[in-house]
């Protein structure tokens, strides 16, 4: 999941994308209730717009991201 995730971010050009290992950092888990994974979340100006854990697809998360863009734009 997370070679595709990458290349997804690719696509947004202004995007930043941080994968982080909660067993490595689990306080993180913590400060952003992890409570299972693969997680993905994504901000906007600091406001988290989608969260998606264990079961997603790209395709699903790419929509959100375009209905998203769509209602700002």
């Amino acid at each position: 999941m997370l070679p595709r995730l990458e290349e997804l971010s690719k696509e947004y050009k202004n995007s930043k994308f941080f994968p982080i290992d909660i067993k490595k950092n689990p306080e993180v888990a913590g400060e952003f209730l992890v409570f299972i994974t693969p997680v993905l979340i994504i901000y906007y100006d600091g406001i988290e717009i989608l969260k998606r854990a264990r079961f997603f697809s790209i395709s699903e998360i790419k929509n959100e991201l375009e209905k998203f863009l769509e209602k700002i734009l």
